[in-house]
């Protein structure tokens, strides 16, 4: 979506908000508020919720989201029964907009804490709860100006359920003794969807029913020049790249850079199934096709940090991705588990995938130790639905 489609939908999306939300939840009871600042942040808390009402099935799940990504993506989303943009972070609006809901318990997921809001449900005493909390020492938080956000931290949630032990360290420092140690509910998810039975007709006439390389989230530049240095240097083999943005000039991109035969997903030719390259153009199948490789790349890597590595590793096949992966511990876990390889340029992607290709111990060694390391961190959802549902100790 472009900016000034963004922006549009985020100012759109918000006029006469208040008065929706207050007729939808008009007589309404036992609703669960989850918010989001967007589509990956939604990613991680959707097994739990998921969970929550297999358990707890008179719950009523209201969700929001502060990104249009995320909004229009998700408003049609079965698992919940209400879907919104967030009010603007004001006193007034987190008072009628509580008021309108009237929430059993309130849930944040990763970020995105709004002053305003965390305090009213704390003046309440509502339940609410932070989940898969990450932090670093250089987050806005921990600053001297980040003062009411510590103060949010320590006093205005039930639990802050933590995805490593740094984080746990550092909440620790601030005096937030209501956070714990409890993983990454994303696990469970990539493991279902790893475990389902999904078959694309389009891409099983492509790939012939052998396995190919997937290429996912695919940012430009970089990632683009690796990934078609790899796939230009083996015609031989294919490649189903999923780009990060698939609007047509991202994909136009892609296939500029491609010496061989290259499909686009929704516009294939006759005899496409002969391309060396398939681009696929739609939004949600990316943690779907990795199931047709033998390998995987990860995009984001040589930007910030790369994007779910533990998709392609849910079905135990090897993963690389770009060198700043800094503190996102899935990244090194895979690294050290022997599942998961880091490159710094198109020589070193090259000489990893030779490795796998010529060598099948290697290979098949690598992706078990990729699929180990999901199936030892899986089982977080359920530990944090539980806790949801069943903690009550607000701290004082």
């Amino acid at each position: 979506m472009a900016s000034f489609e963004k922006i549009n939908s985020f100012i759109k999306g918000r006029i006469g908000l208040l008065s929706r939300i207050e007729k939808s939840c008009a007589g309404q009871g036992n609703i669960i508020w989850v918010h989001s600042a967007s589509y990956g942040e939604f990613e991680e808390i959707s097994p739990v919720i998921e969970l929550m009402k297999a358990e707890r099935p008179e719950i009523r799940v209201l969700v929001t989201f502060f990104s249009p990504s995320g909004y229009d993506y998700h408003k049609n989303n079965p698992i919940a029964d209400w879907v919104f943009f967030i009010p603007l972070d004001t006193i007034g609006n987190a008072k009628r907009f509580l008021n309108a809901v009237n929430p059993i318990k309130a849930i944040f997921s990763i970020s995105d804490y709004w002053l305003n809001l965390l305090f009213e449900l704390r003046r309440r005493r509502i339940e609410t709860y932070l989940v898969s909390a990450r932090f670093e020492k250089s987050m806005f938080y921990f600053k001297p100006a980040g003062f009411l956000y510590r103060k949010a931290l320590r006093t205005c949630f039930t639990k802050i359920l933590v995805r490593d032990a740094e984080s746990l360290e550092l909440l620790e420092k601030i005096g937030a003794v209501n956070a714990s140690l409890m993983g990454d509910p994303r696990m469970d998810r990539v493991m279902r969807i790893a475990g389902q039975e999904w078959r694309d007709p389009t891409i099983d006439r492509w790939s012939g029913g052998a396995k190919v390389f997937v290429a996912g989230s695919v940012l430009p530049d970089e990632d683009e020049a690796v990934i078609s240095d790899l796939a230009n240097s083996h015609p031989e083999d294919k490649f189903l790249i999923v780009p990060h943005e698939i609007g047509d000039r991202e994909v136009e991109s892609i296939k500029n850079k491609i010496h061989g035969r290259c499909e686009v997903y929704t516009r294939l030719s006759d005899g496409y199934e002969n391309a060396q390259v398939l681009i696929i153009n739609t939004v949600g199948l990316l943690a779907k096709v990795y199931r047709y490789g033998f390998a995987a790349y990860v995009g984001s890597g040589f930007d910030c940090s790369p994007h779910s590595v533990i998709e392609p590793a849910a079905y135990g096949i090897p993963v690389s991705f770009g060198p700043k992966f800094g503190s996102y511990r899935h990244c090194q876990g895979l690294i050290d588990a022997g599942g998961g390889h880091s490159i710094s340029d198109s020589a070193g992607l090259s000489e990893w995938y030779d490795g796998l290709k010529y060598d099948p111990g290697y290979l098949a060694e690598a992706g078990k130790a990729a699929r180990e390391y999901c199936e030892k961190g899986s089982g977080v959802a359920t530990s944090i639905a539980k806790t949801i549902l069943y903690g009550n100790r607000i701290p004082e």
